[in-house]
């Protein structure tokens, strides 16, 4: 669960757990970036993940997500694949991990 604050109430092996699944599962490495990205920092715009993927940070995660337009594809892709939701608001789509 996660607070309104972006913090979360559950154990954080949850979300280790579920890093593990998508290393184990997903071909598409841009999924780990963007998953890796939200566990550090949850309920964020579309812009902020961007920004957070193309720094040095986060480069041995995210080493293929080359544009805004990858990185929003696997966003997209953890959306159908039900580990994220994003809500459309004002500043664009805010993307959060669901845990349940």
């Amino acid at each position: 669960m996660v607070n309104p604050n972006g913090s979360y109430t559950t154990e954080p092996n949850i979300l280790q757990d579920n890093l593990a699944k998508l290393y184990e599962t997903v071909e598409d490495k841009r999924l780990i970036c963007v998953y890796t990205i939200l566990t550090r920092e949850n309920h964020m715009p579309t812009k902020r993940v961007v920004e957070l993927a193309l720094t040095p940070e986060y480069e041995h995660e995210c080493v293929t997500c080359a544009s805004a337009d990858s990185v929003y594809r696997a966003l997209k892709k953890l959306q159908e694949h039900g580990w994220i939701i994003g809500q459309l608001t004002k500043i664009g789509y805010v993307w959060q991990l669901l845990l349940d």
